[in-house]
């Protein structure tokens, strides 16, 4: 099987959002998201660490404002990027790149955020996707007993981005997961 080519170079790398610009357009879902940049502090020895890695040229994150996944886990990832030297981090939005976003699917589906690692050539060095596993164990254990359980005759089937979020996923947002 081909390997997918991933339509991203330096000149459309560029176009995407800086963490910067990116929490500027984030509107209501802006202080949220500065919240947990703030908490989202490094160590030392965390800062020592990521700053060692010099392979990493180039940070990929794909993100929307209405994920809550995306608010938790991507002021970290911001973070670790600064801390790593000559690393640039660019955000784009998942429904507005899906050329871009359908390179990066989980399983069939478009999660975010999708952070890839690129070196100066473009190379992929590595991804992350969504959240942590044991995240995502906890998520799963919670809707099994909630919207799992719903009658089927019972059980929504939202389309389009509310497919994506759900009541599932407004749900965590209430709960803070």
């Amino acid at each position: 099987m081909a390997q997918l080519r991933i339509p991203l170079d330096a000149q459309r790398f560029a176009k995407g959002l800086t963490w910067k610009d990116y929490m500027a357009q984030m509107g209501d879902t802006r202080a949220r998201t500065e919240d947990n940049y703030q908490k989202a502090a490094l160590t030392e020895e965390e800062r020592k660490f990521f700053g060692t890695i010099s392979q990493v040229r180039y940070v990929l994150m794909l993100a929307e404002n209405w994920c809550g996944d995306v608010h938790r886990n991507s002021p970290l990832i911001a973070r670790i990027a600064e801390a790593m030297p000559g690393c640039e981090l660019r955000v784009f939005l998942r429904d507005q790149n899906l050329d871009l976003t359908d390179c990066f699917l989980n399983n069939g589906f478009r999660s975010i955020p999708i952070v890839v690692l690129f070196d100066q050539d473009w190379n992929e060095i590595g991804r992350w996707t969504e959240r942590a596993h044991a995240a995502t164990a906890k998520v799963v254990g919670i809707r099994a007993r909630t919207l799992d359980a719903a009658p089927k005759d019972q059980q929504q089937k939202p389309a389009g981005e509310e497919k994506e979020r759900g009541i599932f996923g407004r749900m965590l947002e209430k709960i803070g997961l």
